[in-house]
């Protein structure tokens, strides 16, 4: 019996040993992949345990510990990720953003079935996302942003990361279609694909998601009619379609489903129509961006009760005002205090501006009027402006 029991000391004794060295192991062929470690890995050696290394937590109270945070954000790393990372399964967490990291991320990190967080952003890995991340599954932020990665987004994403809260993926090239599994990831707060190259129509189903607030899908070849059941996402705080080539027209009840909304953009597309009147009961709005566009008619003459407003971009469309009654959301605009940036130019305006002008905020800092057919009044009532730096080009 007693042999046995020994047996068993000396098994598990091994097993944990080797759990160890196997944890060091990986760290330092992390450590071999990178060209410059620079001094942030200087303590990266035998001379102390790993646990006590730049950028290394482990696990308490367990022998052997076990590494479960690897963060070593703004390190000026430089050079590959080593497969090895992989091999660190009690990994909870991976800080790596802002270095000079490059090459694939590898498909070994589909092994961290405790990962949690993931943020390899701003740097220059490439190619495409491992398919085998799906097995992270308890994965609830995943930031890749900011690097040169393509290909397309694995179609199973939202359906295996059940967990995933906030997924950011902008600034790269990635093609095909907008994984309509995101959808299914009921837990999606934060979801910004911007700036890639994603084509197709966005998935209905993403209105399904009731705890979203930041949902940017800007600067990619998105097509077609903006889904009418994404405006009952009542949470949205942030939404930007800006630059595709979306259609349609603004729903007139606007005003109220986003009661949240600080920052709406639909600037850069082909949508038409008039500007909703109710858009000014999205009172909490900072931005406004409805630039380049084929709007028409007259502005909401009650854009005023706007009172947070710090930028509206209205260029490049055909909005019209050339009487007292167009150019009432001029004077009503004077009750937006935080006013600094205002553009109108390349519109059908026409006539002469209000002598309310006169009244827009102190805060004003860009006045952009440009090519609209306003008549020369504008010259004498500019003189009268009450901000020192405002920029007039005209």
């Amino acid at each position: 019996m007693w042999m046995r029991l020994l047996l068993g000391v000396v098994c598990l004794t091994t097993v944990a040993m080797a759990a160890s060295g196997g944890d060091e192991a990986a760290l330092l062929a992390f450590k071999a992949g990178l060209s410059n470690g620079g001094s942030a890995l200087a303590s990266w050696n035998g001379s102390t345990g790993f646990c006590s290394w730049e950028g290394v937590a482990c696990t308490r109270g367990r022998n052997p510990p076990r590494v479960v945070v690897l963060s070593l954000p703004k390190m000026g790393l430089a050079g590959t990720l080593s497969a090895a990372i992989g091999n660190l399964t009690f990994l909870q967490a991976i800080e790596l953003t802002f270095n000079w990291l490059h090459g694939d991320v590898p498909a070994s990190l589909g092994r961290l079935r405790r990962l949690r967080y993931m943020s390899l952003g701003y740097n220059s890995l490439s190619g495409e996302i491992p398919a085998n991340l799906t097995s992270c599954v308890a994965l609830e932020q995943l930031f890749l942003d900011s690097n040169k990665l393509s290909g397309r987004v694995p179609a199973e994403l939202g359906n295996a990361l059940s967990r995933l809260w906030l997924l950011r993926l902008k600034n790269n090239s990635f093609t095909g279609p907008v994984p309509e599994s995101l959808a299914n990831a009921s837990l999606l707060s934060y979801l910004s694909l911007a700036n890639n190259q994603f084509d197709g129509a966005i998935p209905p189903g993403l209105a399904g998601l009731a705890g979203l607030w930041h949902l940017d899908l800007s600067v990619n070849k998105l097509r077609g009619a903006l889904p009418l059941s994404l405006y009952n996402l009542s949470s949205l705080r942030i939404f930007h379609v800006e630059g595709n080539r979306l259609h349609g027209t603004i729903p007139a009840d606007i005003g109220s489903k986003f009661p949240a909304m600080k920052d709406l953009s639909f600037a850069n597309n082909r949508f038409t129509g008039g500007v909703p009147p109710s858009i000014s009961n999205l009172t909490n709005l900072t931005s406004l961006q409805l630039s380049i566009n084929g709007f028409t008619g007259l502005v909401p003459h009650d854009l005023g009760r706007l009172y947070r407003l710090q930028y509206l971009y209205m260029p490049y469309n055909m909005l019209q005002a050339d009487d007292t009654k167009g150019w009432e959301f001029i004077t009503s605009l004077a009750n937006c205090s935080q006013l600094v940036q205002l553009s109108l130019s390349d519109n059908a305006f026409a006539g002469q501006l209000p002598s309310s002008l006169v009244n827009l905020s102190s805060t004003l800092q860009y006045l952009y009027q440009g090519d609209c057919g306003i008549s020369g009044q504008w010259r004498s009532q500019d003189q009268n402006l009450p901000m020192a730096n405002v920029l007039l080009l005209i």
